[in-house]
């Protein structure tokens, strides 16, 4: 007869065996940091991206073995964190990662093991650009999260993100592709789009605006340089996990998403100015709070004068 835990049947999920490290940063979301780098400040941010997240709660010292010393914490639904992880050479081999170059010399390693979701990259001006960087597809539900939140913390920590199947990517070093300098203000009712040219005309002149039937908002652009959508929210809105601890009934009634149309420039490493500042005027106009492409909270006033 077998013995069955004093857990069944719970056991299956409870008990299951612990991922090796190298199979978890070579198929979820990682994120590679100096040595340097403490835990505590991985961990504020992380709960910065989502206050209700439970990361802060323990920061374990750097293992070559995560689930012995440094047990899964669930960030975000469908997410688990793993890390610090410490980056021996053989670990850095078995996982695939970069054994020569800048990525090399760092030596702690973060993931955000999650289902992996793929869409496939339509036809556009940018298709060529998106398919280098991901080439088996753009990461969609749980797995955009978990590339958000790796991407941002490798952008603001001066580290590598890493997608299962694609490149290295450093964030604070190449240039941006579509939608990473996308800016987004959650606000109260929408201002009506006459109003908003007017407020924009400044920064983007003539705007043209183009109407979304049923009562699904509007879009203004200026092409070449930004565009607007700005729709209002529903039931079925999917708010950042930044704002889910504050919002309700009343709270947020539109959302304004700002994209740069501007082509991608080399040696460019931060969002285009046309698009932070305007995201930014609308946040303070309106009393919206403004979020990055990445999902974190942005200060509207440090881009207001920019």
């Amino acid at each position: 007869m077998v013995a069955l835990s004093a857990r069944w049947p719970f056991s299956r999920t409870t008990d299951r065996p612990a991922p090796r490290p190298d199979r978890l940063l070579r198929d979820n979301p990682a994120l590679l940091l100096s040595a340097l780098q403490a835990p505590e400040t991985v961990a504020g941010l992380i709960a910065e991206w989502n206050p209700t997240s439970a990361a802060g709660a323990a920061t374990p010292a750097a293992t070559a073995a995560p689930t012995a010393n440094a047990p899964a914490t669930e960030i975000a639904e469908g997410i688990r964190w793993h890390g610090p992880i410490r980056l021996t050479p053989i670990l850095r081999a078995d996982a695939g990662l970069p054994t020569a170059g800048p990525a090399s010399s760092l030596g702690l390693a973060y993931v955000a093991e999650v289902r992996r979701e793929r869409a496939k990259i339509g036809d556009s001006r940018h298709a060529d650009h998106l398919r280098r960087r991901y080439p088996h597809g753009l990461p969609t539900g749980a797995e955009a999260e978990a590339w958000q939140l790796v991407r941002g913390l490798a952008k603001r920590l001066r580290g590598v993100a890493r997608l299962p199947g694609g490149p290295v990517h450093s964030p604070h070093q190449g240039p941006p592709l579509p939608g990473d300098t996308d800016h987004a203000v959650f606000s109260h009712e929408m201002l009506p789009w006459l109003v908003l040219r007017e407020i924009l005309r400044p920064i983007a002149p003539d705007l043209a605006c183009e109407m979304v039937p049923d009562g699904g908002g509007y879009i203004l652009r200026h092409r070449e340089l930004v565009g607007v959508r700005v729709r209002p929210t529903g039931p079925g809105t999917r708010l950042p996990h930044a704002l889910r601890d504050r919002a309700d009934d009343a709270w947020p009634r539109s959302i304004y998403e700002f994209c740069d149309l501007s082509a991608p420039a080399a040696g460019r490493t931060g969002a285009a100015p046309a698009v932070k500042i305007a995201a930014a005027l609308i946040a303070e106009v309106t009393g919206g709070v403004l979020l990055d492409a990445d999902g974190f909270p942005q200060a509207a006033q440090t881009f207001a004068g920019s």
